[in-house]
């Protein structure tokens, strides 16, 4: 059977590399996800794939040889991407690279999902549990992990383990980095520069209390950062600024260490002058790992060590939070050796797709 698998993949890659550069030039940024959504569930069906549908929040779902009663393993693709204004995606490629905006995040994994689909048709395969293909909003961003939200809720008690299909095939994410975010707005009377000099400046308080944020002493272990990643206000160069607002990004692998940054950073906005007045809206919320010795983790070891290779497991901010931040078993990786994510130049390397296919078969059983 593995020797069939692994003709069909090395025949078949030529469908693959035509489906990835398909989906690549369906532009889908965070909450415009439907016209992808479409399509691969216009492809679902095409296979044969009848019990396939879109859910309430957006998901695309197959329910792939479930029995009734049976708890299923949810593997799960991201249909967004970070790139707001590409109506035209150029895609180039070489003899082993091809570039383009969000090919190996997340465009590799969702062509790689729906490879696998056709091929459990193809060869009338039966997984030794059901699973659960998602193909999933709301991922990137303020997306704020929408999607899986979705459908962990719905699925509530049905899914015994998870993998969050995204990225590269030789690094595992296996921690849920968690964080809160939010945005800052700051009001005060303003005024002329001149004629109302000394009255307080929404945009001086902004960056008083920024320059307080990057003072904190932060943990090395757990892991615990903090950015301000946008800041505006303000309306000409000789007015007091009357308006500001910046937007903060925590984040700790640890739920203990993100609560106590985030009482510092709360701290710091309060005693504020009368003037200023401080208002903080949240963002986004993404949770921490509540799995201890993850059996996944176990899992993907030993195929690597029967391949002669180490395996290096990381945290990060995936769809596997989520799951992890219920106790459900959760890993994310891809299928290809990639680089440069979330920018233009961002590439894979396609002779990889071929062992982080066959890796991926074998983490599901097949």
């Amino acid at each position: 059977m593995n020797d069939m698998i692994e003709t069909y993949v090395r025949r078949n890659q030529a469908q693959w590399l035509d489906l990835l550069k398909t989906i690549i030039s369906i532009p889908s940024p965070t909450g415009r996800e439907q016209v992808k959504g479409k399509w691969i569930l216009q492809y679902l069906h095409s296979l044969g794939a009848d019990g396939a549908y879109r859910d309430g929040g957006g998901n695309i779902l197959y329910p792939c040889r479930l029995k009734k009663g049976q708890k299923a393993a949810l593997y799960t693709a991201h249909m967004d991407t970070v790139f707001e204004n590409l109506s035209q995606i150029p895609i180039h490629q070489s003899e082993n690279t091809l570039s383009a905006p969000s090919c190996s995040d997340n465009s590799a994994s969702i062509a790689g999902l729906l490879f696998i689909i056709k091929m459990i048709f193809d060869l009338k395969l039966t997984p030794p549990q059901g699973i659960l293909f998602a193909f999933d909003v709301g991922e990137e961003g303020l997306g704020n992990l929408k999607g899986i939200r979705q459908i962990m809720t719905d699925w509530s008690g049905r899914i015994s383990e998870v993998v969050a299909v995204d990225c590269t095939f030789d690094t595992f994410v296996a921690t849920a980095v968690g964080s809160r975010r939010y945005e800052v707005a700051l009001e005060t009377p303003g005024g002329h520069s001149w004629m109302g000099f000394g009255n307080a400046n929404a945009i001086a308080a902004a960056a008083s209390i920024i320059d307080k944020l990057y003072s904190l002493s932060l943990p090395t272990h757990p892991k615990t950062t903090y950015n301000v990643g946008t800041i505006n206000g303000g309306t000409t160069v000789n007015s007091i600024a009357a308006k500001a607002r910046f937007t903060v990004d925590l984040r700790s692998e640890d739920g203990a260490a993100l609560t106590a940054l985030d009482r510092s950073f709360r701290a710091l906005l309060e005693n504020q002058p009368s003037q200023v007045h401080i208002s903080l809206k949240s963002i986004g919320e993404r949770p921490c790992s509540q799995v201890d010795q993850n059996p996944l983790v176990r899992r993907i070891t030993a195929i690597r060590k029967q391949q002669g290779l180490t395996t290096t497991c990381i945290a990060g901010s995936t769809d596997a939070n989520i799951p992890l931040s219920l106790g459900i078993p959760a890993i994310s990786f891809g299928f290809c050796r990639s680089r440069r994510e979330h920018t233009l130049e961002e590439s894979l390397d396609i002779d990889t797709f071929i062992p982080g296919m066959m890796q991926m078969l074998a983490f599901m059983g097949l």
